[in-house]
């Protein structure tokens, strides 16, 4: 009976617990990125975790690339998951320099597609911001509302 209650218990725990994942494992190097770059981490994030399916994409696990970043010979290929994260908040900083601050402008430029790319990342935001996968507050200021956060254009 009592390893019984125990194996409860457990089990119980460990549906209370938010996993973290390899994505939420990147946050100090999302983090320093979006800052040396001047852009959003938490877009980072939910870009990362949108275009890779939370690091288990085949281009995450084989290239490095999380984020879906096209080269002249298809997806590129990264020494490191953080070296990804960093031409990432280089991409998105040309955007800013350039006018593109909204999720949907990005999206247009990033996507180049129809697809609902940029209400799946505003959507992955929310669910950051959530705590879906953690506390992001140790790693990111998460603004009230921002150009970023979700607005629509």
């Amino acid at each position: 009976m009592k390893r019984l209650i125990t194996a409860i218990c457990v089990s119980v725990l460990g549906m209370l617990v938010v996993r973290a994942d390899a994505v939420s494992e990147l946050r100090p190097a999302i983090r320093d990125a979006a800052k040396a770059n001047g852009v959003d981490p938490l877009l980072m994030e939910a870009i990362i975790r949108h275009e890779s399916g939370n690091a288990t994409s085949k281009a995450a696990r084989t290239k490095n690339n999380l984020a879906g970043i096209m080269g002249r010979r298809g997806q590129r290929v990264y020494a490191s998951k953080a070296e990804c994260v960093q031409h990432l908040a280089m991409i998105l900083a040309q955007y800013k320099a350039n006018g593109r601050v909204t999720v949907a402008q990005i999206g247009r430029i990033y996507c180049q597609t129809r697809s609902p790319w940029a209400a799946h990342v505003r959507s992955f935001m929310q669910r950051i911001r959530n705590g879906n996968w953690g506390d992001v507050s140790p790693y990111y200021a998460i603004p009230a509302s921002s150009a970023a956060s979700g607005k629509k254009s």
